[in-house]
């Protein structure tokens, strides 16, 4: 197992990550405030709507990554680039489709959403660029799979931040000087397409042999990534429904003003699933790879491994997000949306379970045994609607927020442990004491250190609230890195630390 280069990819994506994040905490509350709180809520519900236009990617993205990545091993160019080429050619027409998705909508969708007049002029134009964004970097985003299938995942993260650096820049020059919605829209709309640009320039840099043409399209292709990516599809199909329909049900039932409260809870949710699933999706390539050489002693470990390394991340983030979250909010929003935190409390609870499962995800769709789990994610959804609709009537806000953590933890903390642990062919405790015990133990002292900044500090300030995410760090790094880490995983880890700070030599000649 090739556990540096897995290493190398944590790295880059959580430094890519690091700064992506950095700038969208600096630029939320910035962006709110320029806004106002039903500006962002029309905002947030345009991202919402357009967001659905990512089913048209039937899962061929991730299809492209697990064929390209099987082809590469193989040294077949030829099926590499007809894998390349057919999905272009489809996602070209997935692009087309969302094009017209986006004309209908902008004509006819809105008088179904409480939006106040004055924003709804503004609100269509931003939906219509939007739309036109998404139809842009669905074909283009089969490189952005292609470089994953290569396993540069700093590339990726370099793109990213430049990309994001860029974006957040142009935002606040743009918002300062009195633009609104479509000036954002506009910048996200050039800044995504180039960024997917470079990423293919880089794609066919690092393999040259990577070429798109008609000719190479077929039919035996065509099967084979829809064969995989419909799995895939009705995964996406489901997350759109988890991730999306949130958005949508509150500016149906109450107005889009109250999206906005919600969207601070769960922009932090997303955050803290992204610094999980940064780490996880590095196991997607080696899970497929391993897959290939029917390697099921090694896929056994990756889930083992992988799995205690993310409740490593994910325990801390959550006991952080429920302990600290009102703190944050507080001081990231302002007071006025502290309300936000019991959001945040609640759609924390299935992260719980959920966060840690992102690696039994991956490791069944790089084994192309992602079926049962596509149906299972798909009926969480479509519960997670259902529960939304029935208990927003009921208890207003908080009832969507129970509507989604309810269907979530029956799905992570039993469905998904059940089938992952069947294919692999492994007992159940092995899995739960070789993976859960020792994350468990070493987050048990952050129960404790959580509470007691809890009751302690009533007015919190940056300089406080950043001591305490210090002590949480420094409890969750001792504890993970004895008691988690074996030796062999630590000493990589130290090297891997070492080589950043280490200057190369530099060799004269003679």
């Amino acid at each position: 197992m090739r556990w540096r280069l897995i290493l190398r990819n944590v790295f880059s994506n959580w430094a890519g990550y690091l700064v992506t994040a950095i700038i969208g905490f600096r630029l939320s509350p910035f962006i709110v405030h320029s806004l106002g709180v039903t500006g962002y809520g029309v905002w947030t519900l345009v991202l919402s709507l357009t967001g659905y236009f990512g089913l048209l990617d039937l899962g061929i993205r991730s299809s492209v990554g697990r064929f390209v990545a099987r082809y590469v091993a193989l040294d077949d160019d030829d099926k590499t680039n007809s894998v390349v080429s057919t999905a272009f050619s489809i996602l070209t027409a997935g692009s087309i489709l969302a094009l017209l998705a986006t004309f209908i909508g902008m004509e006819f969708g809105f008088q179904h959403f409480r939006v106040e007049p004055q924003f709804l002029p503004a609100a269509k134009l931003a939906f219509l660029i939007a739309g036109l964004t998404m139809a842009s970097v669905l074909p283009l985003g089969i490189f952005s799979s292609v470089l994953v299938a290569l396993e540069r995942f700093d590339i990726l993260s370099g793109v990213t931040i430049i990309g994001e650096t860029i974006k957040a820049a142009l935002i606040v020059i743009f918002l300062k000087m009195g633009y609104g919605l479509v000036s954002i829209a506009l910048i996200a709309f050039f800044i995504s397409v180039t960024e997917y640009l470079v990423m293919a320039v880089f794609a066919k840099k690092l393999y040259p042999p990577l070429r798109i043409s008609l000719r190479l399209v077929n039919r035996e292709t065509l099967s084979g990534l829809f064969g995989f990516g419909i799995y895939r599809f009705l995964w996406i199909v489901a997350n759109q429904l988890i991730f999306y329909s949130d958005s949508v049900v509150i500016g149906i039932f109450l107005s889009t003003g109250q999206i906005t409260y919600f969207a601070i809870a769960g922009t932090l949710i997303n955050y803290g699933r992204n610094v999980v699933s940064l780490l996880t999706d590095t196991f997607y390539p080696a899970a497929t790879r391993m897959d290939a050489k029917q390697d099921l002693k090694g896929l056994r470990e990756l889930l083992i491994v992988g799995t205690r390394i993310s409740l490593l991340i994910a325990l801390p983030l959550c006991l952080g997000l429920v302990f600290l979250g009102k703190q944050f909010i507080s001081l990231w929003m302002g007071p006025e949306y502290s309300i936000s935190w019991i959001y945040l409390a609640v759609l924390t609870i299935p992260q719980f379970t959920g966060m840690p499962q992102n690696v039994s995800a991956l490791i069944l769709a790089g084994m192309a045994k992602h079926k049962f789990l596509a149906y299972l994610i798909l009926a969480e959804g479509l519960v997670n609607l259902i529960l939304s609709i029935i208990l927003i009537r009921r208890m207003g806000l908080i009832g969507v927020a129970w509507g989604t953590a309810i269907p979530d933890v029956i799905c992570t903390a039993l469905i998904i442990p059940w089938y992952t642990l069947k294919v692999l062919e492994m007992g159940a405790r092995e899995y739960f004491s070789r993976a859960f015990v020792r994350p468990l133990i070493s987050a048990l002292p952050l129960v404790g250190l959580g509470y007691a900044f809890r009751l302690l500090v009533e007015t919190p300030s940056w300089l406080v609230f950043a001591g305490e995410v210090a002590a949480f760090c420094g409890v969750v790094g001792v504890m993970g890195y004895f008691l988690c880490l074996d030796s062999g995983h630590r000493d990589m880890a130290v090297e891997r630390v070492k080589r950043v700070f280490q200057r190369e030599p530099v060799v004269h000649e003679a």
